[in-house]
């Protein structure tokens, strides 16, 4: 997470960044170089803090609600049938008797 960014737009996606701290100027922002595949780029931020995303640590949490292929292909067929009349009391329907 970046606060205070000031700087140019980067590439939308980044391939192996590391940021290194820059000059600490006269200025409350302080420096830094971002290096990744796509190139180097030098920006201005009052802080930036690294996030570190661990998907195993949801994994756990996520799977009671997971839908089984049942439910999947129940639910694919019932998308497709939105597009007729009808279809959208189907989906409640069947969405109120899975939650049942």
């Amino acid at each position: 997470m970046i606060a205070g960014f000031r700087g140019n737009d980067w590439p939308e996606t980044l391939t192996n960044p590391r940021i290194d701290i820059g000059d600490d100027g006269a200025s409350r922002a302080r420096s830094w170089r971002l290096s990744s595949e796509q190139g180097t780029f030098d920006f201005e931020a009052r802080t930036v803090d690294r996030v570190e995303t661990r998907p195993a640590l949801y994994e756990p949490l996520h799977r009671p609600f997971a839908l089984s292929a049942t439910d999947r292909f129940a639910v694919r067929v019932l998308l497709a049938l939105l597009r007729l009349p009808g279809g959208a009391r189907l989906l409640r329907v069947w969405h109120g008797r899975r939650r049942g």
